[in-house]
């Protein structure tokens, strides 16, 4: 019996290294997924884009997906799917920013995709802290705003005013509140940091490639519209 078990084991023992070997390869570093939303970078015009516009019938609110940094969990984030997003901050988020569109032409090798994992996961760790930064720095001027849009409201409902003039209103209201947004002197020191943090993660990755690599990188990052 004991002999049995033994052997029973041994005959296991291929198969369970078998499996381990293929959790390790889904898990491992080595095996950048390109799709995946971690290679994308987030800048200011995201947080700006995040910003739903107040409309007659709705408060001006920020995109819970990039706010509360939900899209790093989506399936559904990723180059290629923009034009079909329903969500508007995801459908107007520029894809040519998502660095696995050149990272999957460079050949990486197993060190350099270890490296540049550990790279974007510290960068969207100091992003994401921005980007909520912005959202609380700027609930204040969204709050008073969502006050003139509901006065708005109330005065075409009590018939004070035309549907044309209260759109007119709505439309006045978003252009001034999102300008208060951008001169509020905590959004310019944020988007001064972002920019920051997007400079050192492109150069930190540039730093990891060989010559070939670094021709072909420089080719893209030289055309992404970045707001610094």
């Amino acid at each position: 019996m004991k002999r049995l078990k033994l052997f029973s084991i041994i005959l296991l023992l291929p198969l369970l290294f078998a499996a381990c070997k293929k959790e390790s390869e889904i898990t491992s570093p080595t095996n950048l997924n390109y799709d995946s939303p971690e290679l994308a970078i987030i800048d200011y015009s995201d947080a700006q884009n995040g910003i739903e516009e107040a409309t007659l019938d709705t408060d001006m609110s920020f995109n819970p997906k990039l706010f509360g940094y939900s899209f790093m969990v989506s399936g559904d984030f990723k180059p290629g799917m923009g034009p079909m997003m329903k969500d508007l901050w995801m459908s107007r988020y520029d894809w040519n920013k998502h660095l696995g569109l050149i990272l999957r032409k460079l050949n990486l090798t197993d060190e350099q995709k270890s490296k540049v994992a550990d790279l974007m996961k510290a960068y969207h760790e100091s992003m994401k802290v921005l980007i909520q930064k912005f959202r609380d720095a700027n609930k204040a001027i969204v709050d008073s705003a969502n006050a003139e849009r509901k006065a708005i409201a109330q005065d075409l409902k009590d018939g004070k005013i035309t549907r044309q003039e209260a759109m007119d209103k709505i439309k006045a209201l978003n252009e001034k509140t999102k300008k208060a947004i951008d001169e509020n002197p905590v959004s310019v020191q944020i988007k001064k940091q972002m920019c920051d943090l997007t400079k050192k993660l492109l150069d930190d990755i540039k730093a990891l490639l060989n010559t070939d690599q670094v021709a072909k990188w420089d080719n893209h990052v030289k055309n992404l519209k970045l707001p610094c």
